[in-house]
């Protein structure tokens, strides 16, 4: 892994340090405004964690003063957010946020990420597209219907009621990830399986979980995901029976 400082000292809100996470796979020509709108409604500190692009996505980030890790190769989102994590624990961030490197998950949600953990509220907040206040544009009715029945199907696993189970903005607290009982080298949550699996392990473990209302947007035209269909879809299912029925730890 490569890594190329930023400016960044850990900005201080509340007395808490905030690390924003942009996992990113050849998105050069996203990143800039990604980047632009988190500096516009944020002061915090970026990492962007360039997952063995084959395009000009690290460079682009280098040349917008972000902190830059990069995959030699491409590994998946659990893979960079693995990354995150053991970068903002050595760092002694206090918050990691990830966001989209699409610009689905706009920054002006992220006061309502933090403000639970950074009020000592909550461990993990988890943003949600369907409750009451969120705020959901251009979302594929194929999308929706998805979404919400793994949600419930999230839901009866795990034995409290879970609005939105695969959405990725969310808010962490990094002491919390230290927890040994998180087996976050895993190779299977190389892609997108780790996302679930914190969310779950996180109950399962006692944290103070919660779930706030978020703003997120779906480009009008265009692809807007890298998921597939079938394989992607069965990743993000498959962490619920595996730890449902402690087929994985």
């Amino acid at each position: 892994m490569n890594y190329s400082s930023s400016t960044g000292h850990g900005r201080i809100v509340s007395n808490l340090r905030v690390l924003l996470l942009v996992p990113v796979w050849n998105e050069e020509s996203r990143l800039a405004g990604v980047i632009e709108d988190l500096r516009l409604h944020t002061p915090y500190d970026i990492l962007v964690v360039d997952d063995g692009s084959a395009d000009r996505t690290a460079e682009v980030a280098r040349t917008l003063n972000c902190t830059v890790v990069s995959h030699p190769r491409n590994q998946g989102v659990g893979s960079a957010i693995r990354t995150a994590i053991r970068y903002a624990i050595q760092k002694q961030y206090d918050i990691l946020v990830p966001v989209n490197g699409t610009g689905k998950t706009p920054a002006s949600s992220i006061p309502a990420l933090i403000a639970p953990i950074a009020e000592g509220r909550c461990d993990f907040v988890q943003g949600s597209r369907y409750m009451a206040g969120s705020e959901l544009t251009n979302l594929p009715l194929h999308r929706s219907i998805g979404t919400r029945l793994y949600s419930a199907l999230f839901s009866l696993f795990l034995g409290r009621r879970v609005t939105d189970g695969t959405s990725g903005f969310r808010g962490l607290r990094v002491t919390m990830l230290n927890d040994p009982r998180f087996r976050l080298d895993q190779t299977w949550l190389d892609r997108y399986e780790l996302e679930p699996y914190l969310y779950y392990k996180s109950v399962e473990f006692g944290y103070r979980v919660a779930e706030v209302p978020v703003r997120i947007v779906y480009p009008a035209s265009g692809r807007y995901t890298k998921m597939r269909v079938l394989t992607d879809w069965w990743r993000i299912v498959r962490p619920l029976f595996y730890l449902k029925f402690g087929i994985r730890k």
